[in-house]
């Protein structure tokens, strides 16, 4: 049993029907020869047993606090059963690209169920060469992106043979550290005191940050960056509404690292100069494009080196993404500058960051204001100031050659969360020398969400053209063209047959 943390519980207080708050990733898979698809679900549910224990939410669910005095806690689920996490769906084949990414927009509309751990695995079967897709989610109550990293590297192999673990204890998943009705009251008020006893030191660390916040506003050098400047209004800052779009694509990594060589700047950079450049391409098509620049929320780790812990560890920083300035070699530096300005005024606020905040009564009062805002569609109201247009994340992830259960995994597409406000999410994770960067869409904020896509490709190859840099073809992903024409991904996908995956999934209602 162990309790989370204010920010992992933010995501529980946030999530309503309209605006899920699970994380996942997408990997198509090469099957061992001679396994059928049935064959695989088999031997991944088997894989994932020998290491239940190596992953703390696998077995965990949530146990609430009376009267939401505190956070929740994590306690053992003694019903656990594989078979409610490790599914499968088949895909109609043949299929396109567009076809596989509807599938996943559509799973990805379901939220989890709360009774039980908050993770699931959906294969999907259909695919042309005997090949399948693993969706992997998990509630982003469990932990961030990099923590998403470590558990993948935990559950996968660098070889197709499926490495020995220690076994799990004796009665591992029947175990039973449920705490009754005055553990948990008693509990609460260990945690505020707890809280209490850092007050002090959270004031000195609060007058620190002031004073480097006060010598930031007079030196020219340093200033605040997007955080001073505000985000016009665009289709994107809306409420969403609970459909999704999803869409992929695939970036040569050698070519971002030459990029940033020759324009002297960073990979992360070269990311949001590319999407800045889609995004440019795809507002200006539709006549929508603000005078002002967009701004880009980045999420950044405060993750210390080697800290693997299932949580989240996270803050958000502000980057002018310069979509008014024409010039793509132009955009790129003004958005590094932008970068390392907000760098530094991370670095500056990090002393005040606490993700253990616990004060009694917060918890219900943060869950009925988000209930309140979404029910009476507080949410649908305009802001006086938009921090923000969109969320653009890079979370690196492994790059030695990865197996699940024995299947080579080739690709590693993330999925990620849009919000009120900012209803476009673009992420990028690394793998094995490539760039898999997907984007999550509120339906009614972006309909078209491939064409979004296309532009950031178009974005990246203008990038290298005006920089003289050749483009590296993906070796195992041929990337979709700019007209829209329907093009592979490894494993031809097709559209999800249609079957209702809600039934045994029953939502709490507050």
């Amino acid at each position: 049993m162990y309790k989370l943390g204010a920010l992992d519980a933010g995501f529980l207080y946030n999530e309503t029907d309209r605006c899920p708050q699970h994380i996942a990733s997408v990997q198509i898979l090469e099957l061992p020869t001679g396994v059928t698809p049935q064959g695989y679900v088999d031997d991944l549910k088997s894989v994932l047993l020998q290491r239940i224990h190596l992953v703390p939410y696998f077995t965990n669910r949530l146990q609430m606090v009376p009267f939401h005095l505190d956070h929740p806690v994590w306690v053992a689920d003694e019903r656990f059963d594989i078979n409610h996490h490790v599914r499968s769906v088949e895909i109609s084949a043949p299929g396109s690209r567009s076809e596989f990414e509807a599938a996943i927009a559509g799973l990805h509309e379901q939220r989890l169920d709360r009774s039980r751990p908050l993770w699931d695995i959906w294969i999907l079967t259909g695919l042309e060469g005997g090949r399948v897709a693993c969706y992997n989610r998990v509630h982003h109550a469990c932990l961030d992106g990099m923590a998403g990293q470590v558990m993948l590297q935990t559950i996968m192999d660098v070889t197709e043979q499926p490495r020995d673990v220690e076994p799990a204890p004796v009665d591992f998943v029947k175990r039973d550290d449920r705490q009754n009705t005055a553990q948990l009251l008693t509990g609460a008020l260990e945690n505020f005191a707890r809280f209490q006893s850092k007050q002090p030191l959270a004031m000195v660390n609060a007058l620190e940050t002031a004073a480097r916040l006060f010598q930031r506003t007079f030196d020219p050098r340093k200033g605040f960056g997007a955080a001073a400047m505000g985000a016009p209004r665009t289709r994107f800052n809306g409420s969403v509404e609970r459909e999704r779009r999803f869409a992929t694509g695939e970036i040569d990594i050698t070519a971002v690292k030459a990029l940033a060589k020759a324009s002297e700047t960073k990979i992360n950079d070269i990311f949001l100069a590319a999407c800045a450049g889609g995004l440019r391409r795809y507002l200006d098509r539709n006549g929508q494009l603000p005078s002002d620049s967009l701004v880009a929320g980045a999420p950044v780790s405060v993750r210390k080196p080697g800290d693997g812990a299932a949580n989240n560890q996270v803050t958000m920083m502000l980057v002018n993404l310069a979509t008014a300035e024409s010039d793509p070699r132009v955009r790129l530096q003004a958005i590094a500058a932008s970068a390392m300005t907000a760098k530094g005024l991370t670095a500056d606020l990090s002393g005040s960051f606490d993700a253990e905040v616990s004060i009694p009564g917060m918890p219900g009062m943060l869950r009925s204001a988000a209930l309140l805002a979404d029910s009476a569609r507080l949410t649908d109201l305009p802001v006086p100031r938009i921090p923000c247009n969109v969320v653009v994340s890079n979370v690196p992830g492994p790059q030695q050659q990865l197996y699940l259960a024995g299947a080579r995994v080739l690709t590693h597409y993330p999925v990620s969360i849009p919000a009120h406000g900012q209803a476009v999410n673009i992420t990028v994770q690394s793998y094995a020398g490539m760039l898999y960067f997907a984007i999550t869409a509120c339906a009614r904020a972006l309909p078209d969400a491939d064409r979004l896509r296309d532009d950031i490709l178009a974005g990246f190859e203008e990038l290298l053209d005006v920089s003289g840099i050749e483009s590296a073809a993906p070796a195992e992903t041929q990337l979709r063209s700019e007209n829209g024409a329907a093009q592979k991904i490894p494993g031809r996908n097709g559209a999800m047959k249609r079957q209702n995956i809600a039934d045994d999934r029953q939502v709490e209602a507050a």
